[in-house]
């Protein structure tokens, strides 16, 4: 099934994603600090990301270096609609990096650490995605900038890279992107929103679990559909992007719900307690 979106709207949902992230950046810039938010949510997001642009990059870019190019997710050769689907993913992957960026460069607080100091989790969470990195993004922009003369040599890479990441790391980044909930709930709880000790922005909370449900409704008709493809077999050929759009649409919908509830008030020893009295 080819893809019939026009891409008008391919481009509206580009700004309305860019749009979506604003809150949070905002947040950070007047507050100068990343209190109320888990390096670990932003890492297993951004990993999501990751993992979404580097499969989009291999898909437009990559596969279609050696003929005959595939036969789904990406026309062949790509459209100016393949082109803006990566764009897609790009953006966002960007957007999560800036996060990541300023998480762990802003001054925080969490349960082990005074206000003020840096986040002590920064050489652990950098690690991991740099190790991702070299397993996700790089090698096909390696492959992109630099391709290899043997085409048997190439394709085999390519295949090889390709049946890992759909039938292996991919599945596993779906569930991190679920598990970035609990994460960011516990700093929920010790730093609620509306309280000065947390950034967390319920604003850009709420946008994004409305764009990216938007973006995952719309991807049937973004994408090139195989002409047979059901179960597992979608899900490793394109609807992996869907599912992660619904699996991070999720966890910012509950995360608002999260927060919404224990707005300005204190979670300690399994209490809670108003920060403002108002008894008499």
């Amino acid at each position: 099934m080819a893809a019939a979106l026009p891409n008008w709207i391919r481009i509206i949902l580009l700004v309305l994603s860019l749009i979506s992230f604003l809150p949070q950046l905002r947040e950070f810039w007047l507050r100068r600090n990343a209190c109320g938010i888990s390096p670990y949510y932003v890492l297993f997001q951004l990993i999501g990301a990751t993992e979404l642009f580097a499969l989009a990059f291999y898909y437009v870019v990559n596969s279609v270096q050696t003929p005959p190019g595939p036969d789904f997710f990406t026309h062949d050769p790509p459209q100016l609609g393949d082109y803006l689907n990566l764009a897609q993913m790009a953006l966002v992957w960007v957007l999560w990096l800036i996060v990541f960026i300023v998480v762990l460069l802003l001054p925080s607080e969490s349960r082990d650490r005074a206000p003020g100091v840096r986040n002590s989790t920064a050489p652990t969470v950098l690690s991991i995605y740099l190790a991702f990195l070299l397993i996700s993004l790089i090698p096909v922009v390696v492959d992109a900038a630099w391709p290899t003369q043997d085409a048997s040599s190439h394709e085999w890479a390519m295949a090889l890279f390709h049946g890992i990441h759909t039938m292996l790391i991919n599945p596993i980044v779906t569930i991190l992107i679920l598990a970035s909930f609990f994460s960011q709930r516990a700093e929920i709880l010790l730093h609620p929103p509306g309280t000065a000790s947390s950034s967390l922005s319920l604003i850009g909370l709420a946008v994004q679990a409305v764009v990216f449900a938007v973006l995952a409704l719309i991807w049937a008709w973004r994408l090139v559909f195989p002409s047979v493809s059901y179960g597992m077999t979608w899900y490793q050929l394109v609807g992996f992007v869907a599912v992660d759009h619904i699996a991070f649409t999720f966890v910012q919908a509950a995360l608002l719900a999260v927060a919404v509830l224990h707005r300005g008030q204190s979670f300690t020893g399994g209490e809670t307690e108003p920060l403002l009295d108002n008894r008499n």
